[in-house]
């Protein structure tokens, strides 16, 4: 019986580790997704912009969310971004940080 609470435990633990694992690639790369649209945009404070978004995106946002949000910056700046070009970005940027973080 010990050995079935300690690997539900285990469980537990890998749950918890994965979520957090999660929630941290996710907020570095929408930081990074932040700091792409700003020298697109031409934005002064680069850091700012970055740190607004992910801010934007604790309150429960999807990856969608945080698309449409680029895709109104990027429409009222007049910059020709496609929905596909935003979800490539988002893509690779998170592989990419996920890779880091792995091998950190």
């Amino acid at each position: 019986m010990y050995a079935l609470r300690e690997r539900g435990r285990a469980l537990e633990d890998k749950f918890a580790y994965d979520q957090s694992f999660q929630f941290r690639a996710e907020a570095r790369r929408n930081k990074l997704m932040g700091l792409w649209a700003a020298s697109l945009l031409g934005v002064a404070d680069a850091g700012g912009y970055a740190q607004d978004l992910v801010s934007f995106t604790l309150d429960d946002k999807t990856s969608h969310d945080i698309a449409t949000k680029l895709r109104h910056d990027f429409d009222a700046a007049g910059i020709a971004v496609t929905d596909g070009q935003l979800q490539a970005k988002m893509h690779d940027l998170l592989i990419e940080v996920v890779k880091e973080m792995q091998t950190a």
